[in-house]
């Protein structure tokens, strides 16, 4: 079982090596297309209305005039974005990624993320550039796409993710059970697997505390054996799991998020934010 399509945050960033060598490995041997998505940050609405400055012929285009700071803006993102595509190529090229698609966008970064997630197996991303991307925070980011993109989310971290122990956070949610159907591509290449209950592992809304059953039958396909961990109820759900995945040398946490009426995270009563700002492994974010 693998991913059959992983889009790529492509950018500038430091981390772009590491997100297309983690793709490469997941597309190792298979039929996996590898998407690198440009994004520029200007509205995709002032491009439709102003495409251009000239016409294909050269002619000015009536309506199309934009002030000279707003044209070089335009044209130093558009050139960032060619620059990072062709270093995505050169990448997955080295890393030896058979298939391989680009595409470039003008829009807001995590709607253009959340949109063209919709129509991949998994999404990468990295928190190394996050900071003060379009006015969010960097858990603000990683928050909206892996709660508006169908696709789960992997945010990689500084540290390297070393395949070798992962995390599960398990709770009664349907969020939980999906974040584990949808790592389970991850998950097989990972050394060994925890999960861990906080309490009763019931969450609002549900009519019965977290199942080991469920869990093993969601973890079924991957036919090896799971350590199930039971930890005391905590008021600070995420700082407990990242304590606990300090305590086993865990390079991954699995977990669902879903959202409360003001659409921010929430991850085990309330966790998303802490968890993703303050983690120092890679996440499998699912909602």
């Amino acid at each position: 079982m693998r991913y059959r399509s992983i889009l790529i945050y492509v950018s500038n960033a430091i981390d772009l090596e590491r997100r297309v060598r983690l793709a490469a490995r997941l597309a190792s041997g298979e039929p996996v297309t590898v998407i690198g998505l440009a994004i520029s940050g200007l509205s995709r609405f002032m491009s439709q209305v102003l495409p251009s400055v000239t016409g294909s012929a050269g002619e000015a285009l009536p309506g199309a005039s934009l002030p000279v700071e707003e044209q070089e803006r335009r044209e130093k993102k558009h050139l960032d974005m060619t620059v990072s595509l062709e270093r995505f190529e050169i990448l997955a090229q080295e890393f030896g990624i058979a298939r391989i698609q680009t595409l470039r966008i003008d829009d807001d970064a995590a709607a253009a993320l959340s949109n063209y997630g919709n129509t991949a197996d998994l999404i990468i991303l990295g928190k190394s550039e996050l900071h003060g991307v379009d006015d969010h925070k960097d858990s603000d980011f990683i928050e909206f796409v892996a709660l508006n993109a169908a696709a789960p989310v992997l945010a990689i971290s500084e540290k390297p993710f070393s395949w070798r122990h992962a995390l599960i956070a398990w709770n009664s949610s349907s969020a939980a059970a999906r974040a584990v159907r949808n790592a389970i591509p991850l998950l097989q290449d990972v050394d060994a697997i925890s999960a861990v209950i906080f309490g009763d592992g019931m969450v609002p809304g549900a009519s019965a505390s977290a199942s080991e059953d469920e869990l093993n039958q969601c973890l079924s396909p991957l036919g090896k054996p799971v350590a199930i961990l039971h930890r005391p109820a905590a008021a600070d759900v995420g700082h407990a799991l990242l304590a606990l995945a300090a305590e086993l040398d865990a390079d991954l946490i699995v977990m669902g998020c879903v959202a409360h009426p003001r659409w921010r995270g929430v991850l085990l009563g309330g966790t998303t934010g802490v968890v993703i700002a303050e983690s120092p492994v890679a996440l499998l974010l699912s909602r």
